[in-house]
């Protein structure tokens, strides 16, 4: 173990060649790669085969879609081609029982190995500088987690020592499975590391009304509250000044207001005259807002050519007004690695689309965070890790998360129950809001999507304010 663990490290000068991969079912038999393809989509076929081999420090692309079936001799469960000189990581959804994740797989170098063995390695390898980070905030938390990492520790020498690859990926299923409960131990005890000025964000889509507004500033007790705004008529007279009452109430009420722009299902069906329309209707009658999202869900390609654009436009008007020109500018990426092209993957599409004048006036970059169309899972902080690689020097945010509300389709993966909504959607809230916020670059999460909506009696999955609540208050 200890010899391939430091060959897990971010060594650039490593050779390229042939990667065989082995997974193994529960009874220790291998399995063949149509059969590692229906766990890594969780049944839903093509649109749930979304591996890409990634750059291990910046999370970028290299290749797009490098597993095929291993056409030797070794009858390992899948093959990759590795390129000389560059770490690479694979990525793929994969489950453990908490639900689907993005595991995220180093690989040493040519050879073969056992796949969730090397996503067991990665995670515990990486543990360790945010543990040293919670020891020094929490220790009774941190040796909560220490003890759960020693199980993975001793599942991780048993693969060691395993006789025989099947036995070796049937023992790294067991390592993976520790692996990730220390993970998301770890992801929860680190809330207490978030900083003060951090905010718990909900997502209103409608103005509230009274007994809703009472409600949101209850909740920002434990926590400063930044609601985001939805507008839907720009043109609506009644609408927007609604809208710029809720701001004053919010800020009455010690809470700060996020404007949206333009969602990104609008921005693509708006002409350039009515694009610019909006923004001015919006900057001149909501400039109290505390906070901008100049561009949202950007790299989705549902927003079109020219979302990029007028991010920047609004940024620069922003930027130029005399009553917006303190407001935070927030920018809001779309989160996926390898559910669509591997020009779209969110890292490596920032890189190439994100241009210099618009980093320099964004001031928060946040991710877009659905979970059933795009795990993240136990490899959230090291996503988050790759955004600041990317963006150094802005804070980071979820800026929008959602999870199975009533018209948002359910996509092939799960967390937290395969068939309890309830706890689903609480398990998600939970884990991401806690690891968005508990980093020292935090600016604030999860901006819950239909937040109003699913308070109502009836919702879909129930209301997810009492689990934002003890999220906030771990974080005090």
């Amino acid at each position: 173990m200890p010899g391939l663990l430091s060959s897990c490290s971010r060594d650039s000068g490593q050779p390229g060649g042939q990667v065989l991969l082995d997974v193994a079912d529960a009874s220790g038999r291998l399995l063949d790669l149509s059969q590692m393809r229906a766990l890594q989509s969780n049944g839903a076929g093509e649109q749930g085969l979304d591996d890409q081999l990634l750059d291990a420090r910046t999370l970028e692309v290299v290749a797009h879609a490098p597993l095929h079936a291993d056409e030797g001799p070794a009858g390992a469960t899948a093959a990759l081609r590795l390129p000389a000189g560059r770490a690479c990581t694979l990525s793929l959804s994969w489950p453990t029982s908490h639900g689907y994740s993005t595991l995220l797989a180093d690989l040493p170098g040519p050879g073969r190995y056992s796949l969730t063995e090397l996503a067991a390695l990665g995670l515990h390898h990486r543990q360790e500088e945010r543990l040293n980070e919670l020891e020094q905030a929490a220790a009774q938390e941190a040796a909560n987690v220490q003890a759960l990492r020693q199980t993975t520790g001793a599942a991780l020498e048993a693969c060691a020592v395993a006789a025989g690859p099947a036995a070796r990926a049937r023992l790294g299923n067991a390592a993976l499975e520790a692996a990730a409960q220390a993970q998301l131990e770890l992801d929860g005890a680190c809330t207490v590391l978030t900083p003060a000025d951090a905010y718990l964000g909900v997502t209103l889509t409608r103005p509230p009304t009274p007994a809703e507004m009472t409600a949101l500033s209850a909740l920002s007790q434990s926590r400063r509250l930044a609601a985001r705004l939805v507008v839907e008529d720009h043109e609506d007279a009644q609408e927007v000044s609604r809208w710029r009452e809720v701001i004053s109430e919010l800020q009455q009420a010690g809470a700060s207001a996020l404007v949206q722009v333009c969602d990104s299902q609008t921005v693509a069906g708006l002409d350039d005259r009515a694009w610019r329309r909006r923004l001015q209707v919006l900057v001149q009658e909501l400039g109290a807002a505390d906070a901008w999202e100049t561009g949202n869900e950007l790299g989705g390609d549902w927003a079109g050519p020219q979302a990029v654009q007028r991010a920047l436009e609004t940024a620069r008007l922003l930027s130029t007004q005399s009553h917006t020109s303190q407001a935070t500018r927030v920018l809001t990426l779309y989160y996926q690695l390898g559910q669509d092209t591997a020009e779209r993957s969110v890292i490596s599409w920032a890189r190439t689309q994100v241009g210099a004048e618009l980093r320099a006036l964004t001031d928060v970059v946040g991710l877009s965070v659905y979970p059933q169309w795009h795990p993240l899972g136990v490899s959230a902080n090291r996503v988050l890790d790759a955004l600041a690689t990317a963006f150094p020097g802005k804070r980071l945010a979820v800026t929008e998360l959602g999870y199975g509300a009533q018209d948002l389709s359910a996509g092939p993966w799960w967390f937290g129950s395969p068939t309890d909504l309830v706890r689903a959607r609480s398990t998600v809230a939970a884990h991401l809001t806690s690891v968005a916020l508990g980093r020292a670059d935090a600016w604030g999460a999860p901006f819950w999507w239909y937040y109003l909506e699913d308070e109502l009696p009836g919702a879909p999955g129930g209301p997810v304010s009492s689990v934002l609540r003890s999220v906030a208050e771990a974080s005090r």
